[in-house]
């Protein structure tokens, strides 16, 4: 007989997959309305226990199998874990404590005769003082339809995690302003087999900065490349950073917390926090600019025995802050002048007015989900000869780069991840102008999030072409004057030069009422960040401690 495979499925139930074909197993007795079994889907009937409530990665998901050939009318699955008391505890989708250890559920769909139906994920949670190499079994059986069912085994068996981030320390309920001081921690504790003697952290702050150095700490700054890769390309983000060595011996069984000092929020922010990441003495190398600490040691602080039991997590590593601040967006028009059959350039984009900056993109990778969307409506008796990089049109239902489009919509580099506050960015359209008599206002529109734009109403800018010694008053109309030259519209000024042919190509240009780029360490959220070596999953304006241990026989 051979056996279908089924991956986890529903949490709290069971799903009814597609028949099997199978039928009952050798041993198995198949009374009347029995038959039921469940089995592992990898087949291997073995787990290790690990101390974190949400790694689904090291359980074993299961399937209900029917392998009868009548219809069970009801049944009860038991998960008998008794042999892992003070070592493990158990958990299975839908099933709730019947006793200590004993764990029961009965779905509301039994499978036919035939078919499987998905059990979730058999998990096992290390209890905190548990040795690493114990183990223990657990049982799963039950009855159906009053018959016993084929009871299988699992074996389960500690495994040394190290040190386990379980808890978060300084948090604060609703905004806090900005230029506020916080206090953030990390707790952790030892679920190795040994101690560990000594670990090193890698913090970076961004959005908010250091208040103080510590002495086992060397300060620099990490730059931020696409998709967390060594060899990425360079984004327009970067953290001032510290790696510090802590040389407290971390006991098995002991649990430390980690406090870095005050923070302090930056005032043109909406978020900022830290994190924690596993990493290695190594990645001092990725820092820039480097100089050595001074001040106290950064020490790893034993956890008072009070104090409220940690739950281990893999995705724990994260101490947010909610900003009280605010971002607007306007958008910038322009009003040129040309000759007729000449053509002009005007610059259309956007301005950040602040107080805070904000993210570029808000999807799960660079491009998706833009926070800002730039449309440009083409004015009227003018056609694009020339389109910049990164804006297109749409041609028959697809987009396209080409000139000649009435409608353009531009969005910025994948390497720009924040919008500064004082950020000007636009891009330049060439227009040739068809017919003066035809000239009519074009606009530039924008689709900004809402959480970045405090005020809608400068959302939209007027885009005009005028020719001299064309009577007419909007857009169409002109004033008197020779030559080429450039206006001023709405937070822009370009003048109207010569081309032929066109083109596409010349990307966004990037200014600041302070005279910088865009470059900075943003606000909102970034989820695609990887980080360097794995050690980011950042939000902009945030700061992150990312935790190294060095295990015994080893960095």
């Amino acid at each position: 007989m051979r056996e279908g495979r089924w991956g986890a499925g529903a949490a709290g139930g069971v799903l009814v997959l597609a028949a099997l074909g199978v039928g009952g197993a050798a041993g198995t007795a198949a009374a009347d309305g029995g038959g039921l079994e469940v089995r592992s889907d990898l087949g291997h009937y073995a787990l290790d226990a690990t101390p974190y409530t949400d790694d689904g990665g090291s359980g074993d998901s299961l399937t209900l199998l029917n392998t009868g050939t009548k219809t069970v009318k009801s049944y009860t699955i038991t998960v008998d874990y008794t042999s892992l008391k003070g070592i493990a505890e158990v958990t299975l989708p839908g099933c709730g404590q019947n006793s200590e250890g004993v764990l029961s559920c009965s779905p509301a769909y039994p499978p036919a005769p035939g078919k499987g139906a998905s059990l979730g994920t058999l998990s096992a949670r290390t209890l905190k003082g548990a040795k690493v190499g114990a183990t223990g079994e657990i049982r799963i059986g039950g009855r159906a339809d009053g018959v016993a069912m084929t009871e299988k085994v699992w074996t389960v068996t500690v495994k040394d995690a190290g040190l386990v981030a379980d808890r978060t320390i300084g948090t604060v309920a609703g905004k806090v302003e900005p230029g506020a001081l916080v206090r953030p921690g990390i707790g952790y504790t030892n679920y190795g087999a040994g101690p560990i003697g000594g670990a090193y952290f890698l913090m970076y702050g961004a959005g908010a900065s250091f208040q103080q150095e510590f002495g086992n700490c060397t300060y620099g700054t990490l730059p931020v490349r696409m998709n967390g890769a060594p060899d990425g390309e360079l984004t327009d983000v970067s953290y001032p950073a510290a790696l510090c060595h802590v040389e407290d011996t971390v006991e098995p069984g002991r649990s430390y917390d980690l406090y870095p000092g005050e923070l302090k929020i930056a005032r043109d922010v909406r978020g900022a926090g830290w994190d924690v990441f596993e990493s290695k003495p190594e990645d001092l190398k990725k820092l820039t600019d480097i100089h050595a600490g001074h001040g106290p040691k950064l020490e790893l602080v034993p956890r008072p025995a009070n104090a409220p039991e940690g739950k281990p997590r893999l995705g724990l590593h994260h101490v947010g802050y909610t900003v009280d601040n605010t971002t607007d967006i306007e958008a910038v028009g322009d009003s040129v002048r040309g000759r007729p059959g000449g053509t002009v350039t005007a610059e259309i984009g956007f301005h950040n007015n602040g107080p805070a900056r904000t993210a570029t993109w808000t999807g799960s990778r660079p491009i998706e989900d833009p926070s800002v969307r730039t449309v440009f409506t083409v004015p009227s008796g003018t056609t694009v000869v020339k389109v910049p990089d990164r804006c297109h049109t749409t041609i028959d239902g697809k987009y396209s780069t080409a000139p000649g489009g009435k409608v353009y919509e531009c969005v910025q580099e994948t390497t720009d991840w924040v919008i500064e506050n004082g950020a000007r960015l636009v891009w330049s359209f060439g227009l040739h102008i068809d017919e003066p008599s035809a000239l009519r206002p074009g606009k530039v529109t924008l689709k900004v999030l809402s959480e970045s734009d405090s005020d809608p109403d400068n959302d939209t800018a007027a885009v005009t072409v005028t020719v001299p010694g064309v009577g007419g008053t909007t857009g169409g109309g002109g004033t008197t004057g020779g030559g080429d030259s450039g206006g001023n519209g709405n937070g822009g000024a370009s003048g109207g030069t010569a081309a032929s042919g066109g083109t596409t190509g010349g990307g966004a240009q990037e200014s600041s009422v302070t005279g910088g780029s865009m470059a900075g360490t943003g606000a909102g959220t970034l989820p695609w960040i990887a980080g360097t070596a794995g050690l980011l999953a950042v939000i902009v304006g945030a700061g992150v401690f990312v935790l190294a241990r060095r295990r015994r026989g080893g960095a």
